[in-house]
């Protein structure tokens, strides 16, 4: 089982639940963009299913929606699936505080990430953004993914694959 305190050591990991709801809307709507690509505008609704959506096949002992503290303030959200496939880590979302973007601090949580990932036996990390938009294609990059060329189109449009190997 993951110690998700191990994802990072400057910030304070807490496992999001249905108290956090309002903290974690104040994050989302900070950030406009993603929700022009990744309808609908968040509401307490949408936070509450995203809190327990599991893909096929899934329990939630696979799923994490955890929080980045630092001191009381949440500045980061990452929901991520455990094996899915076998020995990948799938990435939901990513989402920074928008107050706390372009200081590094995303990426060197990414990159903490990774590393934890790997040393627990995971082999590769995926995950999706919307197509078109250019901001989550290029902080990805940023991190190290790449594109696998595979394009699935969903109720918001395609959604682009991209992995990186552990």
């Amino acid at each position: 089982m993951l110690n998700i305190s191990q994802l990072s050591t400057k910030y304070r990991i807490k496992k999001m639940e249905e108290e956090d709801i309002s903290r974690i809307l104040n994050l989302e709507n900070g950030n406009p963009l993603y929700f022009v690509y990744c309808p609908p505008k968040p509401c307490r609704e949408t936070v509450l299913n995203d809190l327990k959506a599991l893909p096929e096949g899934k329990s939630l002992e696979d799923k994490f929606y955890i929080g980045f503290f630092e001191n009381d303030s949440l500045i980061a959200i990452m929901d991520f699936i455990l094996s899915f496939p076998k020995e990948t880590i799938f990435i939901g979302l990513f989402m920074m505080d928008s107050k706390e973007s372009g200081k590094g601090k995303g990426s060197a949580i990414i990159a903490e990430a990774l590393t934890t990932w790997k040393s627990e036996g995971y082999t590769k990390v995926r995950l999706a953004y919307m197509k078109g938009n250019m901001q989550s294609r290029n902080f990805w990059r940023k991190c190290g993914f790449t594109e696998t060329g595979v394009e699935k189109e969903n109720e918001h449009g395609i959604a682009v694959i991209m992995e990186k190997i552990l």
